[in-house]
């Protein structure tokens, strides 16, 4: 009994890691550049600020506040905040949430986005820490 349950076990978990290995976004999406703006350090984590022009949400502004896995200092969740104003004063905002991970000068995030217009999407964020460069790619759904 105890080497079916462990070869149970051990089936699920490589199913659970093929599939999320195996993540494709497709269909619509949408690209934008930006800047990092500020960084604010705090001892768990900080906040990180980033301005871009998002074309249907104009002008963007959007917050990364970082909480840093205590066992995996390179890695952790973030929560977020974003208000897009676009040329006719129009004004959508939306909460982020999802996790990340740093590399060297560079930090990968994935996130969730509930937008007021609507939208979900689904956002794939690098920023390098180096240059304050910011590239996000967004997939509603």
């Amino acid at each position: 009994m105890k080497i079916f349950k462990l070869i149970l076990v051990s089936v699920v978990t490589s199913l659970i890691s093929f599939s999320a290995m195996a993540h494709d976004p497709k269909g619509e999406s949408f690209t934008l550049s930006g800047k990092v703006t500020s960084v604010e350090l705090t001892d768990g984590g900080g906040v990180i600020t980033v301005s871009a022009e998002a074309g249907r949400y104009g002008k963007v502004f959007l917050t990364y506040n970082v909480k840093l896995n205590p066992s995996l200092p390179n890695q952790g969740y973030f929560s977020g905040r974003g208000i897009g104003i676009d040329d006719e004063g129009n004004r959508e905002a939306g909460s982020r949430q999802g996790v990340f991970r740093r590399e060297g000068s560079i930090m990968n995030f994935y996130s969730l986005d509930d937008v007021s217009d609507g939208r979900l999407n689904y956002c794939e964020t690098v920023i390098n820490l180096r240059t304050d460069e910011v590239e996000m790619t967004f997939y509603p759904f």
